[in-house]
């Protein structure tokens, strides 16, 4: 029952956008098409279901990402500093901080 004007709406709704809105208004104009040509149409539609992630994993996988990535940076930094490869210059330096700080601000702006 709509409370706003006392009528029963259906399972389908009167709402001009749902499909008892629509489908009335499509047969009633002049649209050429006859109630059996819409019907035709209808049920010869094909349906394929889509499943995707739902937002919070897709967001866990960010961060995981995000922390693989700080991972790298700090051994990376680290592999810099060892005796193989000995003091980072200034610019390399420089270089991972800038990442390190860009990948946690990212982290921090991620929900």
């Amino acid at each position: 029952m709509d409370a706003a004007n006392g009528t029963s709406i259906g399972a389908s709704g009167s709402a001009s956008d749902s499909c008892g809105g629509v489908l009335p208004e499509l047969i009633s104009t002049s649209s050429g098409k006859t109630a059996k040509d819409i019907h035709d149409t209808l049920t010869s539609q094909q349906v394929e279901i889509v499943l995707t992630a739902h937002p919070s994993k897709v967001n866990r996988r960010a961060l995981l990402d995000r922390h693989r990535r700080i991972q790298y940076l700090l051994t990376e930094a680290d592999e810099l500093r060892s005796n193989f490869k000995g003091n980072p210059t200034k610019f390399e330096q420089e270089l991972l901080d800038d990442a390190l700080k860009r990948e946690i601000w990212l982290m921090w702006q991620s929900d």
